[in-house]
C-alpha cells in the first residue's frame, strides 16, 4: 500500500548556500551563523533537525539526511519496527525516500506541508565535513501523516480486534462512556504487547469520544455562608448522544484553603460518579472565603487509567490533560458568617457628665442596618448599671454564665459611646458623641473586632441632634461590620 496523502508542492525557501540550482554541492570554509541556533517549534509547524559528519560531503549529507529520518520517526512514536505490519512498514519507507529525494533534488515529489528551510555542509576539520539540514512541517498536516500511519501500522487482531469492534458497536448504540472504556481495554492491550501505533489509534478514540459529552448547569445552592455548607449541591446533568451518562466518575473543582493559609479558588478536588439519569451532584465543604464561589466538572480519568499499566509519564500525564479538561462550571455567592450567628448588642449611651441616657439610638441605628443586611441581631435588655459597672472581661464572663443570654446569642456588640460636646448656635444644635464599639465572642471570651468612631450631627432641635449623632455612630459600625468580618 503506497501513501498518496502527500500531495500539496513543496516550498523551497532556501535554495542552498552550498547547491547551485541545478543541485551540484559545494563545500563551506565554515559553518554558516544560522547553525549554532537550533530552530524551535513555532504555533504552526513542527521544526526538524538532521545532522551528520563523514570524510565526503556526499556521506556527511545521507548520514544528515538518516538522522533527519529518526528525528521524525522518533516525534511520530510510531514504535518498534518489529510490530508494523508490511503495509505501515512500506508506508514508512516510502517517506523517508521523499525526505531523501527533498533534501537532494529541489525538483523532487512534494510533501503534505513539509517545507525545506536551509541545509548546508562545512570543513569542520582536515578530513572531516559537517552536514546540517533544516525542514519545517505544518503541525496538522504533520498529525494527520501521523494518524494516517498510525491506521497502516496497526494490525487489527486478536484481543484487540475484540475490544475494538465492541467499542465501535458501543458507539453505534449510542453508549458512548460504555465504547471510550472499551477503548481503554483495547489500549490496554496494545501497551502489554508492546504495540505504539494501536495504543495511541485507541487513546485518540477515546479523546474523540469524550467531545460529544455535554455538561448542563442544572442547580446551584440557593444560600450559602463563610465557615459553613451551603444548603444545597451544585448539580450538573451530563449527556452523550442525548442519553444520559450514568455511573460515570466525574472531578469536581472547589475553592479550597491552602495548608499555608492561603485561599485557592479552585484548590479543592473531588471524584464524584453520576446517577443513573447522568446527574452529578456534589455538596461543597466548608466554604473559606466570601464573594463568588466556583464550582467546575470534568470527566475523571481514573476509570481509564485502570485498564493501562506503564504507560510513560508524558503521554500519561497528557492524556490525562486531555481527558480532564474542564467542561462546565457553577458559580453562586457565599456570603460572611457573620450574618448568620445569632449577636446580641448592648451599647450604653451616656452624657457629657458620664451618667446614662437611658437612650438606644446607637443600637437602633446597628440593628436596622445589620438586620437590612441579613444579620441575625437583636437588643439585649440590659439596665445601665449591669454594663457601666463591668470592665469588659467582666461583662462577656457574666454573659456567659446569664444562660438566657448564652443560650440565645454565639455573640455581643458592646461599648459605651459618650456625648463629648452639645452646642447652640442661633436655631441650631451641633453634637458631637463619640466612644468604642467591640463584637467579642461570647463563649470563647475574646474580642473579634473594635472600632473607635467619632460622629458630628446638627439639627434644630436639640435631642434630635443627639439622636442622629449616636444613631449615625451605631449605623457607622455596622457598617465596619458589614464591610470588615468574615
Amino acid at each position: 500500500m503506497r501513501i498518496r496523502s502527500f500531495s500539496i508542492p513543496i516550498t523551497i525557501l532556501v535554495c542552498g548556500m552550498i547547491l547551485s540550482c541545478a543541485g551540484a554541492p559545494g563545500v563551506l570554509s565554515e559553518a554558516p551563523v544560522w547553525v549554532s541556533a537550533r530552530p524551535e517549534d513555532t504555533d504552526t509547524a513542527r521544526i526538524f533537525r538532521g545532522e551528520g559528519q563523514s570524510g565526503a560531503l556526499r556521506s556527511a549529507r545521507s548520514k544528515a539526511i538518516d538522522n533527519l529520518g529518526k528525528s521524525i520517526q522518533e516525534a511520530m512514536q510510531l514504535g518498534a519496527p518489529e510490530f508494523w505490519n508490511p503495509d505501515g512498514a512500506a508506508a514508512i519507507t516510502e517517506l523517508l525516500d521523499k525526505l531523501d529525494s527533498l533534501v537532494k533534488d529541489s525538483d523532487a515529489a512534494s510533501m503534505d506541508g513539509v517545507s525545506l528551510l536551509r541545509q548546508a555542509g562545512w570543513k569542520q576539520s582536515p578530513g572531516t565535513i559537517a552536514y546540517v539540514v533544516d525542514i519545517s512541517w505544518d503541525k496538522q498536516a504533520f498529525e494527520n501523516t501521523v494518524s494516517e500511519l498510525f491506521n497502516l501500522l496497526v494490525t487489527i487482531e486478536g484481543e484487540y480486534k475484540d475490544f475494538s469492534d465492541r467499542a465501535k458497536s458501543a458507539e453505534s448504540d449510542g453508549n458512548l462512556y460504555e465504547a471510550s472504556l472499551l477503548w481503554a481495554a483495547a489500549a490496554g492491550v496494545a501497551q502489554r504487547n508492546n504495540n505504539l501505533a494501536a495504543f495511541r489509534i485507541a487513546l485518540d478514540a477515546i479523546k474523540s469520544i469524550l467531545e460529544h459529552f455535554q455538561f448542563t448547569l442544572t442547580d446551584v445552592p440557593s444560600t450559602a455562608y463563610v465557615g459553613t455548607r451551603p444548603s444545597s449541591p451544585v448539580q450538573f446533568t451530563v449527556s452523550a448522544m442525548d442519553r444520559p451518562v450514568s455511573m460515570a466518575e466525574f472531578v469536581i473543582g472547589y475553592p479550597k484553603k491552602a495548608r499555608d493559609g492561603s485561599l485557592s479558588r479552585l484548590g479543592g478536588e473531588a471524584r464524584v460518579l453520576s446517577d443513573s439519569t447522568g446527574v452529578v451532584r456534589f455538596l461543597p465543604p466548608v466554604i473559606p472565603f466570601p464573594g463568588v464561589q466556583e464550582i467546575t466538572i470534568a470527566l475523571s480519568a481514573n476509570p481509564f487509567l485502570e485498564y493501562l499499566d506503564d504507560i510513560d509519564a508524558s503521554n500519561l500525564d497528557q492524556f490525562i490533560k486531555d481527558v480532564e479538561i474542564k467542561r462546565s462550571q457553577g458559580e453562586f455567592d457565599a456570603l460572611p458568617r457573620t450574618r448568620i450567628v445569632p449577636t446580641g448588642i448592648l451599647i450604653l449611651e451616656t452624657d457629657l457628665a458620664g451618667n446614662s441616657l437611658n437612650s438606644d439610638d446607637a443600637a437602633r441605628g446597628l440593628f436596622d442596618d445589620l438586620t437590612g443586611d441579613g444579620f441575625d441581631v437583636d437588643i439585649l435588655n440590659l439596665s445601665s448599671n449591669q454594663i457601666a459597672s463591668r470592665s469588659e472581661l467582666e461583662l462577656l464572663r457574666d454573659l456567659k454564665a446569664d444562660r438566657a443570654v448564652a443560650g440565645r446569642f454565639e455573640r455581643v456588640i458592646h461599648g459605651t459611646v459618650t456625648l463629648e460636646s452639645f452646642e447652640q448656635s442661633g436655631d441650631n444644635y451641633t453634637v458631637r458623641v463619640s466612644g468604642t464599639i467591640v463584637l467579642s465572642d461570647i463563649q470563647q471570651q475574646v474580642s473579634l473586632y473594635r472600632s473607635t468612631i467619632s460622629k458630628t450631627s446638627q439639627a434644630a432641635d436639640g435631642q434630635q441632634a443627639i439622636s442622629a449623632a449616636f444613631r449615625q455612630l451605631g449605623r457607622s459600625f455596622a457598617g465596619e461590620l458589614i464591610k470588615e468580618l468574615p
